[in-house]
Order: structure tokens, then C-alpha cells, then sequence
């Protein structure tokens, strides 16, 4: 069903001409100065969400990201934003707030077809079926006439051990779409495991046939077919499994050391069997070096809790050694490294975040007080307005802006932004004192 952003025009209403023109002909630069312009002359929510969209289409990414929250910022409920924001971070690889803002769309329509394969695709990428279930069995009576989301109700009914449910799903896919290449391995391997060898065969080769190019079908067939003591033919499918992508799958050496076992080719064997340990291995050192780093954060946690930065920002390290891709962490440790005035490695930290993430509001409130207190007034205006722009409910993000306009010799907007400070946080005694100097 992943239809792409470019379907999600349909769900904004349609504004004025030019712009639409320019994005429609593929101007994309030109519809985003255009529509700029509109936003400029009349404030509309759709205006952002425009300019987001054409910045994708260019490539632009990190600044499509920021358009589309923006958007959000401006209109809650706008579906087609939120779908947006979360398409661009699964294409960024950003699937944790991918899945939020496919949540977040939800919210608002909890029967939306699309958000709802959104978000079940990637608890199934994460392994997580039991949060996938009710989202799948919503979206199936709201697009029933879908084979992929029937399939992967199917794998799903599979994983918990239903096999009834599972096999009307997989079944009721094949209905849709006889060659559709999930529900016959599914099903085949369903039914293969359950012993119906003479059903399962037929549907393990027709699933080959669809998609010669798919490991895990030819994984499947092999390992049915070493069930059936048919290792020479198993073999060659798990080899074919190998050359396709399974090389790191420990598993697919599991069976193609079964397979050479039951030829009596022990040398082979033993080569299967070793690289199956290997890849086992590789697997549990992964997995301990991520519960390693959750100990060194709780730990890290623990420090801040008795005043100790120094040894607390230690542990954060070793923990983003571990998990180098986690902007969370990144932002923590610029967090840690400001609050101990140490402000370029702040800075290396929060860019990084910001570069996984470049639409989260607080990475940019972060990064301009990293620059006001270095004393680069224009990079921390710049990094603050953009940190507004992605949310205005902040009153210390105005209350910092104000100060970095004041510095510049600008007090007539230092005043606004410390109004605006204080009207969002009243009882706050700074936003006002900033304030009353500002007036003076």
C-alpha cells in the first residue's frame, strides 16, 4: 500500500495556481519560492506543508523535515503533514519518529489506512507483533481488499502461534493476489512446518517463481526440502539463499550444514556449522554491547543524580561508542558537555543530533544557547528562530532569543520575544526581569 508521498496531495486542499502550477510541471524550486511568498502575504498551513513536500522532492530531506513539522506546529490535525514527516523519516532511516508521527496521525484519524500500515510496518521491522496485531486487524476492515495487509496479519496470527487465524490470513491474500509473493512463502512455510508437505511444496516453488530474486524464499524451500531428506536440491537453494543476501543470517548456515550433512560432505559441513557460530556470536555481541550501553546510561543517570557531570558524561561516552546512531544520547551528552562550559564538543554533539534529526525543535534551543554563550550572536539567532519555527509554546526559547537580540542592539524585538516569553510562562521571575531591563 506504501503509495508514496507524492499521494498525500490528495488530502490538502488545492491552493492558488501559480504555485500549484510550478509543483505540478516539477518547478519545485520555483513552487517553493512561490508558495513561500503565498505563506508571506497570507499565513496558511498548507503553504508549509507544500514547501516541505517540493524540498523532498529535491532532496532536501532535513529541510523537508522541518517544513513538515512546521506544518504540524501551525495545524495539529493536518493528516497529510503527519503522514509526510513520519515517510521521510523511514526513507532517512529515522523509523523511531517515523512510527510517532504515524501514531501522531492516528490521533487524530485512528482508522486512517494509511498511518495505520505505516506504523504496523514498523513495529513488524522491529519485531514487535504484538503492538503490529491491533493496528493490522483495524486496517484490515478499513482496506480489505489489500493482499499485503491480510499477508502480514498472517505472519503476525503466525508468530503467536495461531495457525488457524494465520492461514484464513495468508489464504485470504492469495484470494487478491494468487502470485503475491509474502502469502505463498508464508503460507507454504506455515503449512510445511505443520507437516502438510503435499499443499506446502507447491506454494515454497510458486513462491520462488514470483520472486527468483528474494532470499528468504529460496531459505524456505531449502529448509522444507532438508525436512524431506532432499538434501541435494536443498542445498542448492540455500546456496542460492547465501548468493541473494542471506550471508548474514545465521540460520541459512544452519540448514546448509544440515544439507551437507545428509550428502556426507563433512568438510563442507563443518564450514557451515562454523560460520552458523560465527554469525550466532556476532548476533549475542550485539545484543550485550546494547544492554551494556542501558547500564552504562543508568549508571550515567545516577552520576547526574549526585552532581557528578564529569564521570556521568564518561559513561555516556562509552554508551555512544555503543550505539553511535542514537540522537537522544548525542543531544545528552551535549547537554552535559554545556552544562560543563565545554562548548565545541557540546556543539560536535548537538550537530550530530541534529543531522539524525533535524526536526526536533529541542536540538536547535540547545545549539543556540551553545552559540549565544560562545558568543556567535547570529549563528544562535539563527539556530533559536529555527527552534520557534518548530515550536511556539516554548517561553525559554523566546526569553533566549530575546537576550541574543538585545545583544545585537535590537531592543524593540528583545522586548516582543520577552513578552511572548512571558506570556507563556508567567510565574517564571527571569522572563519578567528580562523584560523590565529590556523596557528600561
Amino acid at each position: 500500500m506504501k503509495s508514496g508521498i507524492s499521494s498525500l496531495l490528495l488530502l490538502v486542499p488545492l491552493l492558488a495556481q501559480d504555485p500549484k502550477a510550478a509543483f505540478d510541471r516539477g518547478d519545485y524550486r520555483t513552487a517553493i519560492e512561490l508558495f513561500e511568498r503565498a505563506n508571506q502575504a497570507r499565513p496558511d498551513c498548507a503553504n508549509l506543508f507544500y514547501v516541505g513536500l517540493a524540498k523532498y522532492r529535491l532532496n532536501r530531506t532535513a529541510e523537508a523535515l522541518i517544513s513538515f513539522r512546521a506544518a504540524i506546529q501551525c495545524n495539529p490535525k493536518m493528516a497529510a503533514a503527519h503522514l509526510a514527516l513520519g515517510e521521510a523519516n523511514e526513507a532517512k532511516g529515522n523509523n523511531s519518529e517515523a512510527l510517532a508521527a504515524y501514531l501522531d496521525a492516528l490521533k487524530n484519524e485512528p482508522s486512517h489506512p494509511m498511518a495505520l500500515r505505516g506504523a504496523s510496518n514498523l513495529y513488524l521491522k522491529a519485531g514487535l507483533h504484538d503492538k503490529a496485531l491491533p493496528l493490522l486487524e483495524t486496517l484490515v476492515k478499513a482496506a480489505p481488499k489489500l493482499a499485503g495487509v491480510h499477508a502480514d496479519l498472517g505472519a503476525v496470527y503466525a508468530a503467536s502461534g495461531n495457525r488457524v487465524a494465520s492461514e484464513a490470513a495468508f489464504r485470504k491474500a492469495l484470494q487478491l493476489e494468487p502470485n503475491y509473493f509474502p502469502a505463498l512463502s508464508g503460507l507454504g512455510n506455515l503449512l510445511a512446518r505443520a507437516g502438510d508437505n503435499e499443499v506446502a511444496m507447491p506454494l515454497l516453488r510458486k513462491a520462488v517463481q514470483s520472486n527468483p530474486n528474494a532470499y528468504e524464499g529460496h531459505f524456505l524451500l531449502g529448509s522444507a526440502l532438508n525436512r524431506l531428506s532432499e538434501f541435494t536440491e536443498a542445498r542448492a537453494e540455500i546456496e542460492k539463499a547465501i548468493q541473494l543476501g542471506g550471508a548474514n543470517e545465521p540460520q541459512v548456515f544452519y540448514q546448509l550444514a544440515r544439507a551437507c550433512g545428509g550428502l556426507g560432505d563433512a568438510a563442507q559441513r563443518k564450514l557451515a556449522l562454523a560460520k552458523f557460530s560465527e554469525l550466532t556470536r556476532k548476533e549475542k555481541d550485539s545484543a550485550e554491547l546494547k544492554r551494556q550501553s542501558v547500564r552504562w546510561i543508568d549508571e550515567a543517570r545516577t552520576l547526574l543524580q549526585n552532581n557528578d557531570l564529569e564521570n556521568a558524561a564518561k559513561r555516556l561516552e562509552l554508551a555512544r561508542e555503543a550505539t553511535p546512531g542514537d540522537a537522544t544520547l548525542l543531544f545528552r551528552l551535549a547537554s552535559l558537555n554545556f552544562d560543563l562550559l565545554r562548548f565545541d564538543p557540546a556543539r560536535e554533539y548537538v550537530q550530530a543530533a541534529i543531522s539524525i534529526s533535524p526536526a526536533t525543535w529541542l536540538y536547535h534551543y540547545l545549539l543556540g544557547l551553545i552559540e549565544k554563550s560562545s558568543n556567535h550572536l547570529n549563528e544562535a539567532k539563527a539556530s533559536l528562530e529555527l527552534a520557534v519555527k518548530l515550536n511556539d509554546k516554548e517561553g525559554g526559547v523566546f526569553n533566549a532569543l530575546g537576550e541574543v537580540v538585545l545583544e545585537q542592539g535590537d531592543r524593540k524585538s528583545a522586548i516582543a520575544y520577552f513578552e511572548k516569553a512571558t506570556r507563556l510562562s508567567p510565574t517564571d521571575p527571569r522572563f519578567r526581569e528580562n523584560l523590565a531591563f529590556a523596557k528600561r
